[in-house]
């Protein structure tokens, strides 16, 4: 399976790829371009594929900073009401202390399975 993680500059995407791929919190710079690797959860190991009919998790990263968006406003600024036939779930995480970031695997997890 592959997933594609999307995000501004700043918002914690490389943070949140290498803690779920090592488990820790690794110093990053800014990355150039994109990464691709591949994180194995629960058995299920993604990549970066055509993503057509892709189930779309969207990370409220930064939760533990003052100001940042609720679930709600996030949706809103999405534009998530337009999406009639795709399956979407908003977590609120907090990369560098590990939150919310298991319970969104674990949906997607879940998500995927249901969908064989």
């Amino acid at each position: 399976m592959r997933i594609l993680i999307l995000g501004l500059d700043g918002a914690g995407k490389t943070t949140i790829l290498y803690k779920l791929q090592v488990g820790e919190v690794v110093t990053t710079i800014p990355t150039i371009g994109f990464n691709v690797e591949q994180v194995t959860y629960k058995n299920l190991k993604f990549q970066e594929e055509e993503l057509a009919n892709a189930i779309l998790v969207v990370l409220a990263n930064k939760q533990d900073m003052a100001g940042c968006l609720t679930v709600a406003e996030v949706h809103q600024a999405l534009g998530l009401d337009a999406l009639r036939d795709r399956t979407f779930q908003i977590f609120k995480t907090s990369a560098v202390r590990g939150e919310g970031l298991d319970q969104a695997m674990d949906w997607l997890s879940d998500a995927l399975q249901a969908r064989k």
